[in-house]
């Protein structure tokens, strides 16, 4: 079930206000003829009656506005999961789960072409053996090497949800290419090298080993592939279409912040270690392991949208900024671990799980009374 999208909710209360201003006024004219007559009556000073509707004026549209904008701020936050085999740690890729299947495949793509993460995957998993202080090892399991890896996997799976949403969405040729603008890899230095499997994956494919000679072969200036797999590796070009005058900047590892015309928003990515409460029967029954071997991890996405205070009083430029919603939508549908359990209809398959459990045992049991039976005779 989706969330309540903010930017619409934020343009629908700005709609409101605007109407409420304007029958504020008309109520305004009508107060102001009663006004003034008490003011014959009493006969005050020209500044006394100047700062008193001064003073109500804008009392009036301050109390007016904080009640009819929605808030300014808004978080989405989103928890999704990773289950890991004990021995030997290993990431298990969790069918119609795009998130995790995508950091799977992300992972076997970038430890194809290095070894050096592959190894450090190896030697510092996410969850230690026998650890001496389980508590200890829980607040340490983010900061091991696969737990770091986990971060940037995680940032790459939205940064790179984000890239192809934009790109479909100004696609549309209802708006003006003049009013946007692509931030390519060489745009974006500190974003790109601050996440391995970012710079790795973007990488152009004439500089990797792994595509070299095809790239000669098919496409000598690496203009027009978009994608390409081979040999266990993987290449896909980043970009971010924005609103002109936008900017992207890495705050920290796992914090990135998009500052639009319209809004700021900060994407952030948190792993601590602590596990994730899958529902009773879901190790057995969907993926087909014993829950006595494997572990699941919580992982947590959050997008914060910060609206700007003077984009409110404008209405032009908002059509370059409403693939903010669908966006959210899109990482809610892939990531939230309630969404991915509602999408596979895990109650109901569930129930039927039981309801055909009980029917054979019951099935069972009827076929052994008459083979006891004949047996005592």
């Amino acid at each position: 079930m989706h969330s309540t999208p903010p930017l619409d909710s934020l343009l629908k209360s700005r709609s409101t206000l605007i109407e409420l201003i304007v029958a504020a006024i008309g109520l305004a004219l009508g107060v102001n003829l009663l006004a003034s007559a008490i003011a014959a009556h009493f006969e005050p000073s020209g500044t006394t009656i100047l700062a008193i509707g001064a003073v109500l004026t804008l009392v009036s549209l301050i109390a007016i506005g904080r009640r009819t904008l929605a808030t300014r701020s808004v978080a989405r936050n989103l928890e999704g999961f990773l289950c890991f085999r004990h021995d030997p740690p290993n990431l298990i890729s969790i069918p119609r789960y795009r998130y995790s299947e995508e950091i799977e495949q992300s992972l076997s793509a970038l430890f194809a072409e290095n070894e050096a993460p592959k190894k450090l995957w190896g030697s510092d998993p996410v969850h230690k053996k026998e650890p001496p202080d389980q508590a200890l090892d829980i607040r340490l399991a983010g900061q091991t090497a696969a737990g770091k890896l986990i971060v940037e996997a995680t940032e790459y799976f939205v940064l790179e949800t984000l890239s192809t949403h934009l790109t479909d969405y100004f696609n549309q040729p209802a708006l003006d290419s003049t009013k946007v603008r692509e931030l390519t890899r060489e745009d974006l230095g500190p974003l790109v090298f601050g996440n391995r499997f970012l710079d790795t994956f973007s990488r152009p494919m004439k500089e990797r080993a792994a595509f070299v000679d095809q790239t000669m072969e098919d496409d000598p200036n690496n203009q027009h592939i978009v994608a390409a797999y081979g040999n266990g590796v993987m290449f896909s070009r980043f970009d971010l279409v924005l609103p002109e005058k936008a900017t992207v900047t890495r705050l920290d590892k796992g914090l990135v912040s998009i500052d639009a015309p319209k809004f700021r928003m900060t994407l952030r990515v948190d792993f601590q270690g602590y596990g994730s409460v899958l529902p009773t029967d879901f190790y057995e029954l969907y993926l087909g392991e014993s829950s006595m071997d494997v572990r699941a991890y919580k992982v947590e996405a959050s997008v914060t949208i910060e609206f700007k205070r003077f984009a409110l009083l404008t209405r032009s430029g908002w059509e370059y900024h409403r693939w903010l919603d669908s966006f959210l939508d899109k990482l809610e549908e892939d990531i939230s671990h309630e969404t991915f359990l509602e999408r596979i209809g895990w109650e109901a398959a569930i129930t039927t799980a039981r309801v055909v459990e009980r029917s054979v045992a019951a099935l069972e049991q009827k076929k052994a009374q008459p083979q006891a039976a004949s047996g005592d005779t």
